[in-house]
């Protein structure tokens, strides 16, 4: 009887002794720009300021279909202008015809992909360089400008 009760209280103590109080660093802290979550999708855009400079992270998550792990994480250094340009190529894309060329950008490791979906709905679509992987998601205009903070 004394044995597990002793080895409850060690699991107990082991446990407590290794909770995480806070990682974040106080010079480096993630503010969120903004996200959109629905039953088929997760988006979020947040910036972290690095010794002067901003590094944003675009980070998705297909959720259409739950059998498929399509999600992806896009980080990249960009000034406030060089987000804006982002944001309006992005927003572009919503109003491209269905028949044009598929937009490229070089972004982080690979490139962002930019076509219209459907009436007015943007698709978004990444490749890591070396990768044949497409990640991919879609934005309606109101879901763009809340996920960039606009």
């Amino acid at each position: 009887m004394k044995k597990p009760f002793i080895a409850l209280i060690a699991i107990f103590a082991c446990t407590l002794s290794y909770a995480q109080i806070d990682q974040n660093s106080p010079g480096y802290s993630i503010e969120s720009i903004g996200k959109v979550s629905t039953r088929y999708k997760y988006i979020e855009l947040s910036k972290q300021e690095i010794n002067g400079e901003y590094v944003y992270n675009l980070k998705y998550h297909n959720l259409e279909f739950p059998e498929m792990r399509d999600m992806t994480n896009v980080r990249f250094r960009a000034t406030d202008r060089e987000l804006d340009d982002l944001y309006n190529k992005i927003l572009i894309g919503s109003k491209m015809k269905k028949s044009d060329p598929i937009t490229y950008i070089n972004l982080d490791r690979g490139r962002l992909g930019i076509s219209r979906l459907t009436s007015g709905q943007v698709k978004l679509l990444y490749n890591s360089k070396g990768s044949s992987e497409i990640k991919w998601t879609w934005l309606t205009k109101g879901q763009l400008r809340k996920v960039f903070g606009k």
